[in-house]
């Protein structure tokens, strides 16, 4: 990874729409930030009556069960699917030998399974890359036939019916087991488990150089264990032929990107096949993997069995089904960090060994914002034999683990606050606060300490000068350690996100965005209209969404990547920029000795801004642009709808561009742990977390509240669990997979920061997923402090307590 490469403005500019540097405001902010803005999907979620993918019902439809695999490796010999074939109610059933879906690829005939590997380096894509293969590379894989039936019962009955002669083969569990050189390959044809990844290495600086100059040497040893996202929604996908023209409902993240594969995987014109995107229930990330059989795997499925049944087909996934794909921070890493005496890091070197696929490899978050001038992370991905993985809420989850761990290590070692040592190293690229500010200034943003002013406001609410003691020795009334910890990291992501999308004036002065996208809970379209709104001058109660409605030309960036809103923002800024040009310009009809210049529009009315008493309403110059004919005497003017796209934003893209993250978060956590039962409990987490500007402040909370108890589930009792001895996925249930409990749930405090330093429309910055991300590791050093001995080793269960403290 090279030097940051700082572009000129004026390089950057877009189409003059966007002041020199920060992106400070040209409104009057009247809804952006404004609290207490009715929701869109408000009403028809608390009600009960919003639709899911799942809920789509149409005449005559088909359901389909797949096949899946008992074995974590295993090869079929030979299967007969005639007892299957001869239930009453089935109606069709689709064989790995059948022509249409032999040899079949995740990516279809374009380039093959090779190409997509290509595309997501780091992900072993290889167990998983032929849909309905003959052999298994994890139990519970789609494997064998697949079978539409009358009811979902009949469809199961079915799969059960199907005799299959297996051969069970070698299969490993352990990604460093996996590479050692006795393991065996998985793959036939290559020579190790070692998955190909050009992030292997990374190196900055003088790694030698950095230990030499340390006071102090730190060393060891962190483990994260599997956990899956098990959204509330549960994979399906309904897909119907008319003629030659496809109709899809998918359970999705990224709706448009399943169409483009689906062209390339069945040959299918794109202009053939009509994506709808109804709410989706919960995502988090994992329903945009390119690699996952419950997305693009069962869309080929559905759409080949509806063809060959000549009717509608909704696959569909039950929950045992869905426990399938991990997240992508299955790792062990090994760490070793010179520091001196004053906190300041002079290197780390690491080592993580991730199974199946590596999020990210870990040093990323080191360069981004700290000052640290030496770096080395070799990242090793292992194939094993599990399902293929994926970012479950955040790709950074690698990233955000190592600094966490990092940096309690050293504060540690050293005795220090460890407040003080984040504060020590904060920078970019190895560069001071003093470059940062140098950065700030020169382009036009606030000269503001963002982990200062957060650190400060976390410390505020959580006590921290009063309760922050050295590990092992806090001791409650009832008896319990306590314990309290910190952490801390950039906020991402701002501008790294493409969309497209246009806002449309009605003919009676409502207004329409227009753009497919999919809904996963977090309120994104009452928050464009919150942008449009000031944006156009339009009420916001005025202003719509339309993104269920089929394809449209436009797509919004898909709800991943903690980007969306800040792309999107722009997009639609923009859109209803060039939409109230379009308005203005007509409204010279009415105002005919003034210039654009000297109108605004404001409460449903154009108006002239040195008299704002000579005012006319938007709907008498909206109806203007009514498509008739002037036989009949209406006037018909250009329809009032600007569109716009967006590209990495204005800044460019971070690893292209080198745009600095300006703003920070800060964590903090307490806990009580019970010494005899090694019962651990978080009481109380703070989050202050600098967005930049939070358009919608409900919707900041509502992602810090989620993330909060999203990461006190992972890091307390998430874990997939396999067999060892026969590979079997032993948890396949919300019973045994243990989700925490809204009594699970600590005392959450949200503080909300706003310098406006993100590089995103009106200086914010994402907020999505950083606390859910951030939040699990903190227990480890929470926990440290209670007892006074590490325990690195996540999930963190009462057992690992007990055996940490000697009494196992």
């Amino acid at each position: 990874m090279g030097s940051l490469k700082i572009r000129p403005y004026e390089d950057l500019k877009d189409d003059g729409m966007f002041t020199v540097g920060a992106d400070q405001p040209e409104i009057e902010y009247r809804q952006i930030g404004k609290r207490g803005v009715r929701r869109i999907d408000g009403y028809a979620k608390a009600s009960g009556k919003a639709v899911y993918t799942r809920d789509v019902q149409i005449p005559g439809m088909l359901y389909a069960k797949v096949m899946r695999s008992p074995y974590a490796h295993a090869r079929i010999l030979h299967m007969d699917t005639s007892k299957a074939e001869s239930l009453p109610g089935v109606r069709a059933v689709m064989r790995y030998d059948d022509p249409e879906i032999k040899g079949r690829t995740l990516n279809g005939s374009v380039g093959g399974p090779d190409r997509l590997a290509g595309e997501f380096s780091g992900f072993a894509l290889k167990p998983e890359s032929v849909i309905l293969a003959e052999e298994a590379w994890f139990e519970g894989q789609a494997v064998g036939a697949a079978v539409a039936a009358e009811s979902e019962e009949i469809a199961k009955e079915a799969i059960r019916l199907i005799h299959v002669e297996w051969e069970q083969l070698p299969f490993i569990l352990d990604q460093e087991e996996a590479l050692k050189p006795e393991a065996p390959v998985l793959l036939p044809g290559t020579e190790s488990n070692k998955v190909e990844d050009f992030r292997e290495l990374f190196e900055h600086g003088d790694i030698e150089k950095g230990f030499k100059e340390a006071d102090k040497i730190i060393e060891f040893t962190a483990r994260r264990n599997a956990h899956l996202w098990a959204g509330a929604e549960m994979p399906s996908v309904l897909a119907r032929w008319t003629e030659n023209r496809l109709e899809l409902w998918v359970h999705v993240q990224q709706p448009y990107s399943v169409k483009l594969l689906l062209s390339e995987q069945l040959d299918i014109p794109m202009n053939q096949i009509t994506m709808y995107s109804p709410y989706q229930g919960c995502s988090f990330g994992e329903r945009c993997n390119p690699a996952d059989f419950s997305i693009n795997g069962m869309n080929t499925i559905a759409v080949l069995m509806a063809k060959k049944a000549e009717r509608p087909v909704k696959l569909l996934f039950d929950r045992a089904e869905k426990f399938y794909g991990e997240s992508g921070d299955m790792m062990v890493g090994y760490f070793k960090v010179g520091a001196k005496k004053d906190g300041t890091i002079t290197a780390v070197d690491m080592k993580n060994i991730f199974a199946v696929f590596q999020c990210t490899p870990g040093a990323e978050h080191l360069l981004e914002n700290t000052r640290i001038p030496n770096l080395k992370c070799q990242a090793i991905t292992a194939d094993v034999s599990k399902a293929p993985a994926w970012w479950d809420r955040c790709e950074q989850l690698p990233n955000a683990f190592c600094l966490t761990m990092i940096f309690d290590h050293v504060a540690e070692a050293l005795g220090l606050d460890p407040t003080l040592v984040a504060l020590k190293n904060d920078g970019c690229e190895s560069h001071d606060m003093d470059w940062l500010l140098k950065y700030k200034k020169e382009h036009g943003f606030p000269e503001r300490d963002s982990l200062d002013e957060c650190i400060e406001a976390g410390k505020k609410v959580i006590d921290w000068d009063n309760k922050w003691h050295p590990p092992g020795e806090g001791r409650l009334p009832d008896g319990k350690l306590h314990g309290i910890a910190f952490t801390w990291d950039h906020q991402w992501d701002d501008v790294r996100g493409t969309a497209s999308a246009a806002v449309w004036m009605e003919n009676d002065g409502t207004v329409s965005i227009v753009a497919q996208h999919a809904d996963v809970g977090v309120n994104p379209w009452t928050t464009y209209c919150q942008v449009v709104s000031d944006e156009l001058g339009v009420p916001v109660e005025d202003i719509t969404i339309k993104p269920f409605d089929g394809d449209h030309i436009f797509s919004l960036m898909s709800p991943d990547g903690s980007c969306n809103l800040c792309s999107n923002a722009y997009v639609v800024r923009k859109a209803a920029r060039k939409a109230k040009a379009t308005l203005l310009d007509l409204a010279l009809n009415f105002f005919e000795d003034l210039t654009v210049e000297e109108l605004d529009v404001k409460d449903r009315h154009v108006f002239e801004k040195k008299n704002p008493e000579n005012k006319k309403p938007i709907k008498d110059i909206a109806i203007m642009s009514m498509p008739m004919h002037n036989a009949v005497g209406i006037w018909t003017e250009p329809p009032i709808v600007g569109w716009a796209w967006q590209q990495h934003g204005i800044w460019g893209d971070a690893m292209e561009t080198g745009r600095p993250r300006l703003c920070r978060q800060a964590h903090f956590m307490e806990v009580a742990v019970d010494p005899e039962t090694g019962e651990v409990v978080v009481t109380k987490v703070v989050n202050a977390n600098d967005v930049g500007k939070a358009i919608s402040p409900e919707t900041v909370e509502g992602q810090m509240y989620g993330g909060t108890y999203m990461g006190v589930s992972r890091a307390l009792t998430e874990e997939m669990v396999w067999d060892p001895e026969t590979g079997v996925l032993l948890n396949r249930n919300l019973l045994d997979y243990k989700i925490a409990t809204i009594d699970d749930c600590p005392e959450a405090h949200t503080v909300i920061l706003e310098t406006e330093m993100g590089h995103g429309p009106y200086g914010t910055t994402g907020v999505g997923e950083d606390i859910a991300t951030m939040i699990p590791a903190l227990l480890g050093p929470a926990v440290y402090n209670a007892i006074g001995v590490r325990v690195d080793d996540f999930p963190i269960t009462p057992q690992k307590v007990l055996k940490a403290l000697g009494k196992l």
